[in-house]
């Protein structure tokens, strides 16, 4: 398993999550129901902390793809992925944050503040919006370098530029 193989694995989540964290919270907010309310801030929590190893793992899934051989896709569309994946990761652990407080005012009887979860409930849909970009962008991106039969980079690795492999 290599950096791209990895990134590719968990980079659906916050994708897939943020929304349903999104719709969770409206649903809760609708019902009044206090326990969705939580669950969506405790949703919003993990989404964040979930997003941390999916960003981490973008440079290496990169170096990876620039390292393989006949790889075509430009540096230009990798910058601007992961420009825009920075914008998911701030937001997405500013909202994680505001979450976990609210999870924490949530404890009280009366429950978290209305303007509260009015906000969560817009930065959640924010937020779900610069993935929904970050995904887009990463769909461009064509990772020859996972698929099975693809030669190992190593064994290319050191080849001159033209000579082909023996």
């Amino acid at each position: 398993m290599n950096g791209a193989y990895l990134h590719l694995a968990i980079n659906h989540i916050p994708v897939v999550a943020m929304p349903i964290c999104f719709l969770v919270l409206v649903t809760g907010a609708l019902r009044k129901s206090h326990d969705l309310i939580q669950a969506g801030f405790a949703m919003l929590v993990l989404t964040a902390l979930i997003t941390i190893p999916v960003w981490k793992t973008g440079g290496p899934a990169a170096h990876t793809l620039f390292r393989y051989p006949g790889a075509t896709v430009e540096r230009s569309a990798i910058h601007e992925h992961a420009e825009a994946a920075e914008y998911g990761l701030v937001g997405s652990g500013i909202l994680g944050v505001i979450a976990l407080f609210g999870l924490w005012l949530s404890r009280r009887p009366e429950g978290a503040p209305t303007l509260l979860v009015g906000m969560v409930i817009l930065g959640s849909l924010f937020v779900s919006t610069i993935f929904a970009r970050v995904a887009h962008l990463g769909g461009e991106i064509r990772h020859p370098e996972i698929e099975s039969g693809a030669p190992p980079a190593s064994s290319t690795m050191m080849m001159a530029p033209g000579q082909k492999a023996q």
